[in-house]
């Protein structure tokens, strides 16, 4: 293992080669990691975010003039929608908001971070910025927007999605397993998800004709959609739901963006279980799970695709097959071995170790970015709060990765700064 003084300087010294290297359209580069962190809320200013940005602090500008721009190939869109529309045939296409920019504002008031949004559609998404998009498409409309707009994402849908980290009052993080229903990232977890709904904030079908639209209908429904979503995938009541805190903002491996967030219910990880069969949208899961909310010990660093099991070892815990029956209960998704000497002791599940190292054969993507922004938060909270030694060390260097993972340097410089007053050198 790297010391503290050495990893704070071997990230110092990557600086300057990462920021040669970023990619001008923000969405991850080929080989690398599958998704990108466009925006944490530890880039606000200490102080101001708390665990997360509260509504009241995130500023909105929203028209016309952030949709998508046509393109002569969007009759590959309609081929595209049927096609999807066999694989999921419980789709259906919907007006969505379109993120056209964020901006972040490092000022000690006024807004922390602006989001600009037009709207979109479910079925422009699947026929611009879904998994299925053929990459010689996708980089053809990247082409035709940076030389006709000076956007490379002009002619994309950018259809803006929300997820949740949600934690119970019992120190648990609430996992989903994506069912073969759904239209993307089937057999992995997330936290609860979905999409903002322009209806919901009043706007009709018509996406020429924006007026009458106040920004503020539009934030509150950004926040609105996250409860709604835990409601109706988890059937946790309401009431039992904080208002949601925004930590972040990623886009996928094909530029789906999507905020990231931290809401917390008053229930406990036992008593969100018995909810589980009241879920409205309970097709979308085909189980669910729950983690630790710290992360063990025995968690070095993010998991690569790669990872090998040792001499004589069997996997850790195997996700359902498509088509196996599973209850729509905790842990009915894995299937645990016998605990390994780091399991005992670090006594964290085989699920736990998965989330927290970001292991991509097990996690979505959004989820692993909201996760890189639960430990860049972490490692720059003004009070830890938690319990110091390995742990805390684990945090401080996964949340260095993330940052220069993500080409946030300010945040890395951050993290840089308290690693060094953390070992006696400042």
């Amino acid at each position: 293992r790297r010391s503290t003084t050495g990893k704070v300087a071997m990230a110092s010294n990557a600086m300057a080669s990462k920021r040669a290297r970023i990619d001008e359209d923000k969405t991850p580069v080929s080989g690398e990691i599958d998704y990108r962190v466009v925006f944490s809320a530890a880039q606000v200013p200490a102080g101001r975010a708390g665990f997360g940005i509260g509504e009241e602090d995130v500023a909105i500008e929203f028209g016309a003039s952030f949709n998508r721009v046509a393109h002569p190939s969007d009759g590959e869109i309609d081929r595209a929608w049927q096609a999807k529309l066999r694989e999921s045939p419980k789709m259906w296409d919907a007006l969505k908001f379109r993120l056209a920019s964020l901006e972040v504002h490092k000022t000690a008031d006024g807004p922390a971070v602006t989001i600009r949004v037009g709207v979109t559609s479910y079925k422009d998404y699947v026929g611009t910025n879904a998994d299925g998009v053929p990459a010689a498409r996708l980089a053809a409309l990247r082409a035709d927007g940076r030389s006709n707009h000076d956007d490379a994402h002009a002619h994309e849908s950018r259809a803006l999605g929300v997820e949740t980290v949600l934690e119970t009052s019992d120190g648990k993080l609430v996992l989903l397993r994506r069912s073969e229903g759904v239209a993307t990232f089937r057999g992995v977890f997330n936290g609860p998800s979905g999409h903002p709904e322009p209806a919901d904030a009043g706007l009709k079908a018509d996406l020429a004709n924006l007026d009458g639209i106040e920004p503020a209908d539009v934030r509150r429904e950004m926040f609105d959609a996250v409860v709604k979503e835990c409601v109706e995938e988890t059937g946790i009541p309401a009431a039992a739901l904080s208002r949601p805190r925004l930590i972040g903002a990623m886009t996928d491996s094909f530029g789906k963006p999507d905020l990231l967030f931290h809401t917390r219910t008053s229930l406990t990880a036992e008593q969100v279980g018995t909810c589980l069969t009241n879920a409205s949208e309970a097709w979308e899961s085909s189980a669910a799970d729950v983690v630790d909310a710290t992360p063990p010990e025995d968690v070095e660093s993010r998991a690569g695709a790669d990872v090998r099991k040792g001499p004589g070892e069997e996997e850790q815990f195997r996700c359902l097959r498509p088509g196996e029956p599973a209850p729509f209960a905790f842990g009915a998704s894995v299937l645990r071995n016998p605990p390994t000497r780091n399991d005992r002791e670090s006594g964290a599940s085989a699920m736990s170790r998965a989330f927290w190292a970001r292991d991509p054969r097990f996690i979505s993507p959004v989820t692993r970015a909201a996760v890189d922004c639960v430990y860049m938060l972490e490692s720059l909270r003004a009070e830890r709060g938690t319990a110091g030694g390995m742990r805390e060390e684990r945090v401080m260097d996964n949340a260095l990765d993330a940052a220069m993972d993500h080409e946030l340097f300010d945040v890395a410089r951050a993290i840089e700064r308290r690693m060094v007053t953390r070992a006696g050198f400042a």
